[in-house]
């Protein structure tokens, strides 16, 4: 300390005591934390971990001048001294505080310069294999107009000291921790993430929360993420709920969140380039360890999941090892579900993420794991990211298709599909491929009821539209459209009623008869024009229409013609039973 003169002592942190000094040489006031360490090797461990800190030159995080060793005479210890610089700013902690006390908001502009300033930080950090470790408001210095600055960082001998952190750092800082520090001593880059989120947080409710009810707010977070149900803004709410994923493995990554929209927007209000920097592989780090087998390949893939290179060249893998991925089907749901959601910009990390999960589904309870996953949604990010890519279109469409029509989903997992599914299908009415895939994603999709009224519509209009105008001669299309309009008419008169609008000078029933009339000998395609028309039948309003276009001679054909098909044959004569008790005539003897 001969070359600092101190010029006040802070009170002790978690894991040291912080001086404010000025440099006898130089004349500049800076600050010196010292830490306590057990003994020289672990002093000297600690300072090889920092050592990386002298080298980070960021606007947003304090800058390092100096670490060394030193002894304390007073306790007779051996201390790591780590020398920043003393920025004239005030802590975080104060500053919400202030606002706590005020019982007022931050305003709108501050929260996303502080969420812009911070993930470019910590995307600047986490690129060079850096973790903050001690993450929260104390260790956010904070100037107007809304400057932010991360000082103070742990480093793995210290924060993993069992000891030191029952002992020494207090319950209330412990609510800043992620989950898997507290408990397991575990820090990485999700960890920070967590920390983040507990400030964002904080900051957004500290104008209606005493500080001793935000800080239980925050240990409630780590049983359940009821608390977030106060935040009223839809953007920061699906931020926060990524953020705060107890499992760190389905936790958002600061990649992940540089995706998301609200973040997008406050990177360019702080002037962050983060949206063109990539994540590359530490030093020494080649590439995924094929050589060392499927488990080795799987883990790197979880490890380096923001890395979009790593991501392409572990999917790519996995398309040739479909035996060893339908033997982990839990472990490689998980695993490109996170791919997908870290790179929802890169079209070809979509397409290999969709075409891994197409095989998936050809095992046993798959579609569960990947409908609890949540990569039906990310399926439909994909969708609109890429809407006119057309190979990333069809098997996006397959597996939602393939996946909801083995397994049910919760309504808030697809939110807006139907609408997506047939704003993209406009794009490519011309395309017979595409357009049976998309025909197929919305049978499933109506099949399982995801879609709000006013999708109705859309859809019934989609439908007709394909068969009236482009693709009736396609035995699969025309097929997928029969038995998505009968799932929207077995729900909804509204369907129906569209129907009786003209197009053309003809209705749209006349449309399904002459697509029915395209493909005379597919029972597919029998099949699924009788449900069809069985459900119409329940609208009083279509009556008369259906009857008009002489629907009885047709089912009495099908009847006849698929007389050995049992299924079909019982549905033809249900279906004719009910056109004659319209009529009031019996059915005919072919029937």
């Amino acid at each position: 300390m001969e070359k600092f003169m101190v010029i006040d002592t802070l009170c002790p942190g978690c894991f040291g005591v912080t001086f404010f000094v000025k440099d006898r040489d130089s004349g500049l006031e800076l600050t010196l934390k010292k830490v306590e360490c057990l003994d020289k090797s672990s002093a000297n461990q600690a300072l090889q971990e920092a050592l990386c800190l002298l080298n980070v030159t960021h606007p947003n995080i304090v800058r390092y001048r100096e670490l060394f060793i030193s002894w304390d005479n007073n306790i007779s210890s051996v201390m790591l001294s780590m020398v920043m610089d003393s920025p004239c700013m005030t802590s975080l902690k104060t500053v919400i505080a202030s606002h706590r006390e005020q019982k007022q908001k931050f305003t709108d502009e501050v929260i996303q310069m502080f969420l812009g300033q911070m993930v470019d930080a910590l995307a600047y950090l986490h690129n060079r294999n850096i973790v903050h470790r001690n993450l929260k408001p104390s260790n956010i210095l904070m100037s107007r107009p809304s400057v932010f600055r991360m000082c103070d960082f742990g480093t793995p001998t210290i924060t993993g000291d069992r000891a030191r952190l029952h002992a020494r750092v207090k319950e209330d800082a412990k609510c800043w921790m992620a989950p898997e520090s507290v408990k397991l001593l575990q820090w990485s880059n999700k960890s920070d993430v967590w920390s983040l989120g507990c400030i964002l947080l904080d900051m957004l409710m500290c104008y209606m929360l005493e500080e001793d009810a935000s800080l239980n707010q925050l240990f409630q977070i780590r049983k359940d993420l009821s608390p977030l149900e106060r935040i009223m803004s839809n953007d920061l709410h699906k931020l926060l709920t990524m953020m705060l994923s107890h499992s760190p493995k389905k936790r958002a990554s600061v990649w992940m969140l540089v995706n998301q929209a609200f973040v997008k927007q406050s990177l360019t209000l702080c002037g962050s380039s983060v949206q063109t920097m990539k994540r590359t592989l530490p030093q020494g780090v080649t590439g995924p360890p094929f050589h060392e087998g499927f488990d080795s390949v799987l883990e790197f893939m979880m490890t380096y999941t923001d890395i979009e290179d790593a991501q392409l060249s572990v999917l790519s893998y996995l398309l040739k090892e479909e035996k060893n991925v339908l033997e982990r089907v839990s472990d490689v749901v998980e695993a490109v579900t996170s791919a997908m959601m870290s790179h929802t910009g890169s079209a070809c990390v979509q397409l290999k993420s969709c075409q891994v999960l197409q095989q998936l589904l050809t095992a046993e309870k798959a579609s569960a794991l990947v409908v609890q996953s949540g990569t039906v949604q990310e399926a439909l990010n994909t969708l609109r990211a890429f809407p006119q890519k057309k190979d990333i279109v069809i098997p996006s469409c397959k597996f939602l298709w393939a996946t909801l029509a083995k397994g049910s989903c919760a309504p808030e997992s697809a939110a807006g599909a139907l609408e997506t599914v047939c704003s993209v299908g406009e794009m490519h009415l011309q395309d017979a491929l595409v357009t049976e895939c998309v025909c197929a994603a919305l049978q499933s999709l109506t099949m399982q009821g995801l879609y709000e009224d006013m999708d109705i519509e859309k859809a019934t209009l989609f439908l007709m539209n394909t068969l009236q105008q482009v693709q009736p001669d396609h035995p699969g299309i025309v097929n997928h459209v029969f038995a998505a309009m009968t799932n929207l008419v077995q729900s909804s008169e509204m369907p129906a009623l569209r129907l009786l609008l003209a197009s053309n000078g003809r209705s749209g029933v006349s449309f399904i008869m002459a697509a029915r009339g395209h493909h005379p000998d597919d029972p597919k395609v029998a099949e699924s024009f009788c449900h069809l028309l069985n459900h119409l039948l329940q609208h009083e309003a279509v009556i008369p229409e259906l009857l008009a276009e002489n629907i009885q001679e047709e089912l009495e054909q099908i009847a006849k013609q698929f007389g050995s098909t049992t299924e079909i044959t019982l549905l033809a004569q249900e279906t004719l039973s009910k056109v004659m008790s319209f009529n009031e005539v019996e059915p005919s003897g072919s029937a």
